[in-house]
């Protein structure tokens, strides 16, 4: 699930938000972004078309966990530790 195959790419928000989770723990930051977009992305449409309403909060968990991760990451990439700049 490391690599990205056009027959073997994730299908739905989960199997994007667990890539993101591989990609983040392998330190592939931006693959991650990339792919917790795509579980956010992925969630959205899922949503629109679902009306059982365990999978509808499963679909939820899984958007709001991504959006968290993308906001994680995008935090860690621009720290800037401000006592180390000011000499």
């Amino acid at each position: 699930m490391t690599e990205k195959k056009s027959n073997n790419e994730p299908r739905s928000a989960s199997e994007w938000y667990d890539l993101g989770c591989v990609y983040r723990k392998n330190g592939e930051f931006g693959e991650a972004v990339n792919a917790f977009r795509a579980a956010i992305e992925e969630a959205g449409a899922q949503m629109q078309l679902v009306d059982d309403a365990d999978l509808l909060e499963r679909l939820v968990s899984v958007r709001e966990k991504a959006e968290a991760s993308v906001g994680l990451i995008l935090r860690i990439t621009s720290f800037v530790n401000k006592d180390l700049m000011n000499p």
